[in-house]
């Protein structure tokens, strides 16, 4: 709910800080005084554009501020939650400013955001009703969404189900809208794609394999001079008897190991050229093996030159290298699943789409009927509204057009019907032509409704307008009645409906230094006398009028 709302150099108000409370808050006094005005801020703190024009002549900037309380579990706090911008305490603080050269700055909770953002989080917060307002509600472009609202949880699966055969019947028509339309040009991609999948699989390229392959042509090409090195290698080692390294470090050896059991000093000397001997032995035969198994095939090195060729033919058409060319073909595997042969069949997609058709004309039949329930309970609590409205001749009506084809939301086309005189015939909510009756239609509409919106306040501006009497006594019951369930402000002009407000703030404007300036005064009880004694006889307060004003809160 609101609960603090401070206004600078806004149109002809300087400076106003006004506190709020829980039920229902009227704001009163003479035309002209500013009251709307004060709607005008809210409604930019709720997210409606900022003119320049607005800003208080001779003031460079115009500021705005609104404090806001929520529940912690509602649809509220899971909008601030994912666009980051929770606050302490469970309050949304919302700052504006705007100068006269256009630039805005908004505030969140202290984080700037955007006016689509602030816009969005208005909707949560604010919901106010004047005498357009009123017209959009009765717009039955709304009605449908409306009706859906009203009929809650009931309506929900039946309308998901529903939803998602709608989705996929969508995307059978345009895959065979597609398919009609650019046959040819995906006949041809088909085709190169098969190409590609069975030339890339023919060639079974591995991962790794052009490295292996680069290695071995490189062993066979210089099959001679590794020949040659180790041969050149093992006489060295072996060389003729007593002439070979094995031979030259057999004798070190011995004479070593003489000296050292002579002398522990030689001891170390003796092992290190031993371990160099037995190394030595152990590569001769290593070396002996290796020259017993080689051999040079001119035909494998012929494969393997081909084999390379091939690799390189398909990196030039597929990618720089091995890898890339799997993960080329790894995407012609996907496109190929993605252009399945069933969906490029235009007879299977057809018959797809025909089941399809026979299924979601099925489930748009149940969500009609769900709809058609609803609609009877949202007649009977809508009709006892009009009722309660001294408007007992009243009827209201919801009536549904099956129409040709599928809309996202069903096959149903609604709009609220309304007679408010017997034998009058039943005719469009917005051909109403009285503003009180259209007054009352709107309050009916939103008692019902308004339990299936989440919002913060709701603001009645001056939707009273043309009812007096018994009429204006059963509004502010009406408006009383909202109150109970989310905080009502209320811009009125009859006494009735200031009466039964729990609190009561009284706007008015005076010249201050030859400049106009607009205050707001909360009212004691006292106050509100005065003010009620006002609103009922003019600016003169009477006895007479004062009586009746005690009447009226008497009755409250």
């Amino acid at each position: 709910m609101l609960e603090n709302l401070i206004i600078e150099n806004f149109a002809i108000i300087d400076q106003v800080d006004l506190t709020f409370e829980e039920g229902m808050s009227v704001l009163t006094g003479e035309t002209g005084a500013g009251k709307s005005i004060i709607i005008d801020a809210l409604a930019m703190l709720a997210g409606a554009r900022a003119n320049s024009t607005m800003i208080r002549r001779g003031a460079e900037k115009a500021t705005l501020q609104a404090v806001f309380s929520y529940q912690a579990d509602g649809e509220l706090a899971h909008f601030l939650a994912e666009e980051d911008l929770l606050g302490d305490d469970h309050e949304v603080i919302i700052y504006r400013e705007f100068n006269q050269k256009g630039r805005n700055n908004i505030r969140v909770n202290g984080t700037l955001v955007n006016l689509k953002t602030l816009s969005t989080l208005g909707t949560y917060l604010v919901d106010i009703q004047g005498q357009h307002d009123t017209q959009l509600l009765l717009n039955d472009q709304k009605h449908l969404p409306l009706l859906d609202s009203f009929a809650g949880q009931a309506l929900t699966k039946v309308k998901q189900a529903y939803q998602g055969l709608y989705q996929d019947f969508r995307k059978v028509t345009q895959q065979i809208k597609s398919l009609e339309s650019n046959q040819a040009e995906i006949s041809q991609r088909l085709d190169l794609l098969k190409f590609q999948q069975e030339e890339l699989a023919t060639a079974n390229l591995q991962a790794g394999e052009e490295d292996e392959l680069l290695a071995q042509r490189n062993r066979l090409q210089n099959f001679k001079k590794i020949s040659d090195s180790l041969e050149s290698a093992d006489r060295a080692l072996n060389g003729e008897v007593g002439d070979g390294v094995l031979d030259r470090l057999a004798e070190i050896r011995q004479n070593l190991q003489e000296a050292a059991s002579y002398d522990e000093a030689y001891q170390n000397l003796s092992q290190t050229i031993s371990d160099a001997y037995y190394s030595a032995q152990e590569a001769s035969r290593d070396l002996d093996e290796r020259l017993s198994s080689l051999s040079f095939d001119e035909q494998e090195l012929i494969k393997i030159d081909d084999r390379l060729q091939e690799i390189h033919r398909l990196e030039r058409k597929y990618g720089a290298t091995v890898d890339d060319v799997l993960a080329f073909q790894a995407k012609v595997e996907k496109d190929l699943s993605s252009m399945g042969a069933d969906d490029l069949d235009l007879t299977q997609l057809e018959a797809k789409r025909q089941t399809l058709r026979a299924e979601i004309a099925k489930q748009a039949d149940a969500l009609h009927a769900v709809r058609a329930k609803a609609a009877e309970a949202l007649e009977k609590d809508v009709n006892q509204q009009l009722a309660d409205l001294l408007m007992p001749e009243a009827r209201f009506e919801v009536r549904f057009e099956r129409i040709e084809g599928y809309l996202p939301t069903g096959n149903d086309r609604i709009a609220f019907y309304v007679q408010t005189n017997r034998g009058e015939g039943m005719a469009p909510l917005v051909k109403i032509p009285s503003g009180g009756e259209a007054a009352r239609l709107m309050l009916a509409l939103k008692t019902v409704f308004i339990h299936q919106q989440e919002v913060a306040t709701v603001v009645f501006d001056e939707i009273d307008t043309g009812v007096s009497g018994r009429v204006a006594r059963a509004i502010a019951l009406k408006m009383k009645a909202i109150a109970q369930k989310v905080q009502v402000l209320a811009i009125t002009h009859l006494p009735q409906v200031a009466a039964a407000a729990d609190h009561h703030y009284f706007i008015e404007k005076s010249i201050h230094d030859d400049r106009t300036v607009t205050s707001v005064q909360a009212l004691d009880e006292a106050g509100r006398l005065d003010a009620l004694a006002r609103m009922l006889s003019g600016n003169e307060i009477t006895e007479a009028a004062l009586a009746n004003a005690r009447e009226l809160r008497k009755n409250q």
